[in-house]
This record gives structure tokens, C-alpha cells and sequence, in this order.
């Protein structure tokens, strides 16, 4: 805000400094009220007290009669700010102002701050921003101004040149190279380009400062200075300080060479919260569950089992225990299928479709809205299964959304749930081992910590309750004091929600299943090395790739074929050599192949193949101007065309030919005879 001091209004109006301190202090001018703010001042009569004229606020009757423009510029907060303050200046100006407590607390002008600012100038130091010092008492005036007014001007006086750098590499090497500062320039820029390609490449910072040093070497003395090279190594030595202006380029190594890192410290990311509503999203992952387990194989059957964990803790067996998990994602909630592998057994396709039936065929479960889940392929049926069901059932906004690698903000919340259900309930389980395989907790030692030895059965409920007391525990953040559980009874409760379920197996079947296509041969579809029929197959007798569908629940299982919006389950059939059943059914599929022909050929009319051709044909002559009757002759080779028609005339015929042929015969013979003469030679057929 600009101010105008009694004498600058004494100047402006040409009046005495007396009469201008007088209309301030009155606050008038010609009928008009003066914008008048009064400052203390340790000088000066009226107490101390200073007025000056708020030129800002003043109205635009009153600007006219002081001659001031009709538009003041604006100056804003930015437009004064001058830097921040270092915090060694605050340092010191709180320092000064701690010194002055004692003045402050008496009345401006009065005898009593004259003696408090005598006694703190005698005391022998005062310490200010870490340093004893004497200070004057003219000193303390000057503080004790700023301190009442404007107190930025405790605030040591900042360095000129801050910001900007003082020294090219070190001290010691811009004062012993004996170059020019243009040359010192160059070198230490290409010196900082190196020190930021090693960086950028993964080095570490002392490395730096090593390669850079003999670099610093090479360019000092290329560019002329001549010193010996042991004076010189030690000149070009750096310094951490040097080489720490260049940390910023371990982000560009993260970025290029270690994605996981960039994304979890350099990325930016967004804060996800809870949905309003349960099953609008539905997280899935696959976690390993810490537990140094001798063995337990699955199987459907208790004896199996038990005979199987026995063998393991024998050490004979491998196993390892997992969980397939799923989580609301407006409450926390989890649901989990524990699943234990034996050797060379991982999480497969159809581990994930027998959890989620668990999932949809829940109360409080059901179809969600989007599935939440990453890249594995453990996952990968889920997004055309879910089209699938969304035309089935005419639903539209179903989606699946897979999360890019090592980002949190897509399942961090089913990703922290694992590390909580893992260290507050999985690790009071006997055989937790940290979860560190190379590194497992010790009991004493060399001694691993024993194995889990409970029982596949007892294994499987632990893993179970694990989960249950995991939901059950109240929790902070998001969650606000609730547990997941009471969180999906809140939001299912507020907004009126009803689970989605899917409680036929197949509807189920049909929706989580993968399509297959098939030609149909001999009454039969195969997919993979099994055969499957049905009766419909009899009707698509000869059709070429008929879509299946092989459901991942039980790929072993029956196949569905969705026809005209009926489901017909194919099945494998074998009989047995003497079973005369497979006799029976045979004849009873042949039976319904028939009719589907019979069925087929009814459908058809009868026709005359001959003369459809013929009609299709254009069997008339070539149409031409010249000859009109034109046509191909024929070949008589054996000369039946045009023969005499008595037998008397044809010997007669016969005989003349005969004839010919002699006569040319003995005329030929006698031109080949010898001639008498001066050789016994053969005269030639052409002698001359």
C-alpha cells in the first residue's frame, strides 16, 4: 500500500511541515476525511507517534483535489516478496527479538525502556544465531524499530550472490589449475555431463567422484596446465558436495533400468478410498501363505490327504500353501479359498473359477460390478467371461480392469490386507518362517524353525480363521474405527444392497468358461484328447466349427453346448468291450442321425440334375455372318465315307492300287542296278 509521509503532503500542496503534521493528526482536509494510519516511533513527540496518508484509500473526490492520478497501480503480495528467508536468518532474527523481550514489555518513550536498553547494552554478550557477541545500544535501538514495525528487519541482510555458484568444481582446483575462467567453465561442464551420464547409468556417487577425478585430470591437463601428475591427482580431487548436485539423475536410472522403484518413489499416484457401495468393485490376488509346511496335498479324500502330510513331514514332499483372495472394495472385506500345492503345482486357472464360485454363490458376496485384478495369468478367463454374463443377463457398466505392474493405487488395499493378515494372525500360526525363504526364521542357531505339523485338515481351518480374525479386527484410516466386516454391514444396510448371486453351478459353468470350436464328426466333439456326444449332436450332423463352451470350474468335466437357449451338456462316454450298453446307444444316436436325415431330405424336391444342366447350358450353334451353315467335318480314316457299294468295283479298285505300287517298286530297283565302267563302284542315285 503506498503512504504518503507529512512531508510529502507538505511538498505536494506547498505548505509548511507544521500545518501538514496538524491537518494529519486532525484527519480532515477541505471537508474531506483523511485515511490516516499511525505508526510508533521511538523519536518524535506524541509519544512517538508518526501519521501517514493511505494514498490507496483515499476517494476519487479527494485524488483530484491532491492532484493524484485516477488509477493507482496495484501492487501485489507476490510483487514485494523478495526470497525466503534461510532458516539461519531466522535463527538470528529470533535470536534479536528474544534479546528485546524485555524492552517490549515497557511503554515506548518511557524511562523504563530507556533503562532496559541501557542494562541489555552493558551485559558483557549476547548470544545471536550461535555466536557471543557485545551489542551497542545504538544497535538495540535499530532492532527494537524493526521489531515494532516492519520486522523483516531483524532479518540479516541475505548474500548477494545466493543462489548462484561460487566456486567452478572446488576451491582447491579454481585456484591451482592455473587456467582461465572461460577455460574452467568448459571443463566444468563437461566434467558435469559425465558425472550425469554415470549417474543416469546406474553408478554410485563415490564411483562418480572417481571417474570423474581422473576424467578432471585428462581435460586440466589437455586444456595446458602443466604440473606434476602426482600434484595433479591430488588437485583434482572431488568432494561429496560436487558430486551431490547431481543426484537427480538416480531418477533417470529408476526410469529406465528399474521400473518398480521409479513407480513406487518418483511416480505420481492417486489415493483410492472406498467405494459407497459393496461389490461395485472386487479385488482378486493370489498370495503365499509363510508357513514352513512339510506337505499337504489335496485331495477330496481325508485318508489321501493324511497319508500325504505324513509322507511330507518324512521330508519326502514339498508342498506349499497359498491363498486365492477376493475383497470388496467398499469395506475391506475378504473372502479367501485357501489352496495347498504339491510339487511342481502352482495356482491355475481353474484354482481361481472353484474361488470365485465360492465368491458369487455367497450371501454376502455375489457378481460384483468390476473386477480389480493384475496381469497374472492365473486371471486371464475373467474379462470374456464377464462380457459373457453381461449380455446373458442385459447388464450393462460390468467391467474388468487389470492393474499395471507396481502400481498401488490399483490393489494396495488387498495388497496391505496380505502383509496385515500375514504379521497379525498368519505368524501366531506354528512354522511361520518370516516368509523369507532364503533367509528363514531361526529357532536356535542352524536350526530352522519346525515345520507346520498339524494336519492338512487343522491347516486348512487355521488358514480360515486367519482370515475371519482379520476381518473381525477393528481398523483405522478409511475404515474409521470399524472392522471390515462391520464396514460391509454399514454400507449393505445404508444404501440397500442385495448380492448378485449366481447359485446355479450352470449358469455358472456357462458364464466362466472358455469357448472352444469344433467340427462335428462321427456324431462326436473332440477337445483334446477326449471325445464328447450328446443327442443335439445328432442334429449337426457334417457342421464345421461349432462353438462349445469348456468350463474352467471342471475342464475335465462335461462341455456345455448353448443352443437356440437351451443348455445341453456333452458328455465322455467309454464302454467296455462286453457292455452291451454301448450297443444300445449306438443304435439309439444312429437311429436319431437317420431321422435328422430323413428330417433333412423331406425338406428337399425332386429334380432332374440332366435337365437342369442343359437348361443352365447353351447348347445351340455358334452364331456367324459367313457361312451361315457353316459346321466341322469329319476324319474317314478307315475310308467308310463315300465307299463303292458293290464288292466287284472295290476289287477292281483294290487291284488297280496294287498295281501302282509294283510299277513304282521295279522302276526304283532298276535305277539302283551296277554299271560297267572304270571302278567297281555303286553309281549314285544322283550321278550326274
Amino acid at each position: 500500500m503506498k503512504v504518503w509521509s507529512t512531508a510529502e503532503f507538505a511538498d505536494a500542496k506547498g505548505i509548511s511541515a507544521r500545518a501538514a503534521r496538524m491537518i494529519f493528526a486532525r484527519g480532515r482536509y477541505r471537508g474531506h476525511i483523511f485515511p490516516i494510519t499511525e505508526e510508533v516511533s521511538a523519536q518524535g513527540g506524541h509519544s512517538g507517534r508518526v501519521y501517514k496518508l493511505c494514498v490507496d484509500l483515499c476517494s476519487q473526490e479527494l485524488r483530484d483535489l491532491l492532484g493524484l492520478p485516477e488509477a493507482l497501480p496495484s501492487t501485489t503480495i507476490e510483487d514485494r516478496l523478495q526470497g525466503r528467508a534461510e532458516d539461519w536468518q531466522i535463527a538470528v532474527a529470533a535470536d534479536k527479538y528474544r534479546i528485546l523481550t524485555p524492552v517490549l514489555l515497557t511503554r515506548p518513550g518511557s524511562p523504563e525502556r530507556t533503562r532496559a536498553i541501557r542494562d541489555l547494552a552493558a551485559q558483557p554478550a549476547h548470544k545471536v544465531g550461535g555466536t557471543w557477541m557485545q551489542i551497542k545500544e545504538r544497535t538495540l535501538y535499530d532492532w527494537l524499530k524493526a521489531a515494532e514495525g516492519d520486522v523483516s528487519g531483524l532479518l540479516p541482510a541475505p548474500r548477494r550472490d545466493r543462489g548462484q555458484r561460487r566456486v567452478q568444481i572446488s576451491r582447491a582446483w579454481d585456484a591451482g589449475c592455473g587456467l582461465p575462467d572461460e577455460a574452467q567453465k568448459q571443463i566444468a561442464g563437461k566434467l558435469a555431463g559425465v558425472a550425469r551420464g554415470l549417474l543416469a547409468n546406474g553408478r554410485s556417487e563415490r564411483n562418480v567422484r572417481t571417474l570423474c577425478a581422473v576424467e578432471l585430470q585428462k581435460l586440466t591437463a589437455e586444456a595446458g596446465a602443466d604440473m606434476p601428475k602426482a600434484q595433479l591427482a591430488q588437485l583434482c580431487k572431488l568432494n561429496a558436495k560436487w558430486s551431490a548436485q547431481f543426484s537427480e539423475m538416480r531418477a533417470v536410472h529408476a526410469f529406465a533400468a528399474d521400473n518398480k522403484t521409479y513407480t513406487d518413489r518418483h511416480e505420481f499416484h492417486v489415493r483410492r478410498g472406498l467405494t459407497a457401495r459393496p461389490m461395485e468393485v472386487l479385488m482378486g490376488d493370489v498370495h503365499t501363505v509363510d508357513l514352513t509346511i512339510s506337505a499337504a496335498l489335496s485331495s477330496r479324500f481325508k485318508q489321501v490327504r493324511d497319508i500325504a502330510f505324513d509322507t511330507a513331514i518324512a521330508g519326502e514332499v514339498s508342498v506349499k500353501a497359498w491363498l486365492i483372495a477376493w475383497m470388496d472394495g467398499s469395506s475391506g472385506y475378504m473372502l479367501a479359498t485357501p489352496v495347498i500345492t504339491g510339487p511342481g503345482q502352482g495356482i491355475t486357472q481353474q484354482d481361481v473359477a472353484l474361488s470365485l464360485y465360492e465368491v458369487l454363490t455367497c450371501p454376502w458376496g455375489g457378481m460384483p460390478d468390476e473386477f480389480m485384478i493384475d496381469n497374472g495369468g492365473e486371471f486371464g478367463f475373467l474379462a470374456e467371461s464377464v462380457i459373457r454374463f453381461a449380455a446373458m443377463a442385459e447388464i450393462s457398466g460390468l467391467g474388468v480392469v487389470k492393474c499395471r505392474p507396481y502400481h498401488p493405487e490399483g490393489k494396495a488395499r488387498i495388497e496391505g490386507a496380505f502383509g496385515v493378515i500375514t504379521r497379525g494372525f498368519i505368524s501366531a500360526l506354528p512354522g511361520y518362517n518370516g516368509g523369507n525363504i532364503l533367509k528363514p526364521r531361526l529357532k536356535s542357531r542352524g536350526k530352522a524353525v519346525a515345520s507346520y505339523n498339524l494336519g492338512p485338515d487343522r491347516l486348512i481351518e487355521d488358514i480360515h480363521l486367519a482370515i475371519a480374525q482379520y476381518n473381525g479386527t477393528v481398523q483405522q484410516g478409511d475404515l474409521a474405527g470399524l472392522s471390515p466386516k462391520a464396514m460391509l454391514s454399514a454400507k449393505a444396510e445404508a444404501t440397500g444392497w442385495q448380492a448378485q448371486r449366481i447359485d446355479d453351478p450352470d449358469m455358472f459353468d456357462l458364464v466362466f468358461s472358455r469357448q472352444e470350436r469344433r467340427d462335428v464328426r462321427q456324431g462326436t466333439i473332440a477337445v483334446g484328447k477326449r471325445r464328447y456326444s450328446g443327442p443335439v449332436l445328432t442334429e449337426l450332423i457334417g457342421e464345421k466349427q461349432v462353438p462349445v463352451l469348456v468350463p474352467w470350474r471342471a475342464p475335465n468335466g462335461s462341455i456345455i453346448l448353448f443352443r437356440d437357449g437351451i443348455i445341453h451338456h456333452l458328455t465322455e462316454e467309454t464302454f467296455a468291450l462286453n457292455d452291451r450298453e454301448g450297443a444300445v446307444r449306438k443304435s439309439g444316436m444312429v437311429a436319431l442321425q437317420k431321422a435328422e436325415i430323413a428330417r433333412r431330405k423331406a425338406k428337399a424336391a425332386e429334380v432332374d440334375v440332366q435337365q437342369m444342366l442343359s437348361d443352365a447350358a447353351d447348347l445351340g450353334p455358334v452364331q456367324h455372318n459367313d457361312p451361315a451353315n457353316w459346321s466341322f467335318s469329319a476324319i474317314d480314316k478307315g475310308g467308310f465315307i463315300g465307299a463303292p457299294i458293290r464288292e466287284a468295283e472295290a476289287r477292281a479298285r483294290q487291284e488297280e492300287e496294287d498295281h501302282a505300287d509294283i510299277r513304282e517298286y521295279l522302276s526304283m530297283k532298276r535305277a539302283g542296278r551296277r554299271e560297267a565302267g572304270d571302278g567297281n563302284h555303286q553309281a549314285s542315285l544322283n550321278a550326274t
